[in-house]
């Protein structure tokens, strides 16, 4: 035996050099004997250096076959937006390997078809539970939920396709009234809302949202102040751009928008200028997601970060707690709160 990999390190292997039985380690290393095995944290410590010393590498097969939890747990992401996705995963990555959880990665680009089989080779690889990191749309939703019946343990991002199912979301709502409340208060008097589309149910939220807080304000509301993306895609292309500069600065006279996203933010302050328009003198602008490029860029975007650090916590406790049974009424809709970052654009 050895650490370089060349021999199969066991438990037992671990446990003689340790000096404790092969149970303490199992629950160590695989917390595999429950709360019948109890391991002070020096022995912990101690047992975990050995373990990586040798290079041991838990026998995820012979869990399978055993009906142990595999400690495995699997995530469909969407590539539609993939940035923000990408950071919540980095952080949900971060999560599950301090709580020593591995993660199995599948893409799809808004496919139920391809979520059916992930999720279908997923339950074959003996996966303990699935995160879908995706937001649903409409039009899959009806397909989406005859999947969801069958698999209970399944954390759904956003809003919950089937009754009953856990999820994790940011509050879209909160995020939207932080934005048009400061824009207010650094006293714009005419907010448009630029939307990429509003066939995804957040962005409908979101026009919801902005029409509730501007008319509190006693400010005008008006289709004519809404511009949505006429090919109804994420991505912010230059003639996407201009055409929104056109409707609501040019026509409309708004003296803020708060836009889709960072990327939209972006794009939107790098055309402004080019239209001859200061910002924020003229139009502040803000965004969403609090990307890099969102502080990168001059003058920095005034954004709302969604706490990708809580989201993967709540998502983490969701799934361990499936491993143990029936997720308990009071924590299987976590709401993820964000924050308001303010930078030079508005």
């Amino acid at each position: 035996m050895n650490g370089n990999g060349n021999t199969k390190v066991r438990l037992v292997d671990i446990a003689a050099e340790a000096g404790v039985s092969r149970a303490v380690v199992g629950q160590v290393l695989n917390r595999s004997g429950g709360t019948s095995v109890r391991v002070s944290e020096a022995t912990r410590e101690r047992v975990l250096k050995i373990a990586k010393r040798l290079n041991y590498r838990p026998n995820r097969a012979a869990q399978q076959l055993r009906g142990k939890p595999t400690r495995m747990f699997g995530v469909i992401l969407d590539t539609v937006n993939l940035p923000v996705f990408s950071a919540r995963l980095s952080a949900i990555e971060a999560e599950a390997h301090r709580r020593r959880f591995r993660l199995v990665i599948g893409q799809v680009h808004h496919d139920s078809s391809a979520i059916q089989e992930y999720l279908d080779d997923f339950a074959d690889r003996g996966i303990d539970g699935v995160l879908c990191l995706f937001d649903v749309m409409r039009d899959i939703r009806s397909d989406l939920s005859k999947v969801f019946e069958e698999r209970p343990s399944v954390v759904i991002h956003a809003a919950p396709v089937i009754d009953d199912q856990p999820c994790v979301r940011v509050d879209t709502e909160s995020a939207i009234s932080m934005l048009i409340e400061h824009l207010v208060q650094r006293g714009r008097k005419k907010i448009g809302l630029s939307l990429w589309s509003l066939t995804d149910e957040l962005m409908q939220l979101r026009k919801d949202v902005w029409e509730r807080v501007l008319t509190e304000h006693g400010l005008e509301v008006s289709e004519d102040l809404l511009w949505v993306n006429p090919a109804g895609v994420q991505k912010p292309t230059s003639e996407a751009i201009d055409e929104c500069i056109v409707a609501l600065v040019k026509n409309q006279g708004v003296d803020a928008i708060v836009s889709s996203n960072d990327m939209w933010a972006v794009r939107l302050v790098q055309a402004l200028r080019r239209h001859g328009y200061q910002v924020p003198q003229d139009v502040a602008v803000t965004g969403y997601d609090n990307l890099d490029i969102s502080e990168i860029i001059e003058p920095g975007v005034t954004t709302i970060d969604q706490c990708h650090e809580s989201y993967a916590v709540a998502a983490l406790d969701l799934l361990e707690a499936s491993l143990k049974g029936e997720i308990p009424a009071e924590i299987r809709n976590r709401v993820i709160a964000p924050k308001l970052v303010v930078r030079e654009s508005t």
